[in-house]
């Protein structure tokens, strides 16, 4: 064999594992990698991609509450409860009471960042797209989702 090939069979040998067929593996593997670049892109204005899906969905549901946001997020409400209040500190949501209703609004501040988090998301897509092939994306994406969906039925 040359060195080229050599190279080749060594480079392939390390990027699999004996994990590798494992689904848990190779789930929580992919996870990090797509966090990596969620935080590398929300990152750049102080933010997680929780944080930003949640401000995004604050500011296109202004009153929403916090059940609503962890129905929609797929978050538990302790989880829920903990970005708002990391939201609030940033003075980019603030919550009203409405008798024992909790209701959640953006502020000016957050509302202004609506723009930069789309601008996030596209170039989060792009990178996805560039690493999987954009043919593959969606039908990817929707796939892991319904995956996602049948294993929270069990």
């Amino acid at each position: 064999m040359n060195n080229e090939v050599e190279a080749t069979i060594a480079e392939e040998t390390k990027s699999v594992t004996r994990y590798s067929a494992c689904l848990l593996f190779s789930a929580n593997a992919l996870a990090r990698a797509i966090t990596a670049i969620g935080d590398d892109e929300f990152g750049r204005f102080g933010l997680s991609y929780s944080h930003a899906y949640l401000l995004c969905e604050v500011v296109d549901q202004p009153g929403v509450t916090p059940s609503e946001l962890s129905e929609t997020l797929y978050l538990t409400p302790s989880t829920i409860t903990r970005l708002v209040e990391k939201l609030e500190q940033k003075h980019l949501l603030r919550r009203e009471s409405e008798g024992k209703k909790t209701l959640i609004y953006a502020t000016l501040d957050g509302e202004a960042l609506r723009p930069a988090i789309a601008e996030a998301w596209q170039r989060v897509g792009a990178r996805y797209s560039q690493a999987i092939g954009e043919e593959n994306v969606c039908q990817f994406t929707q796939q892991v989702f319904r995956a996602a969906q049948s294993l929270e039925a069990i």
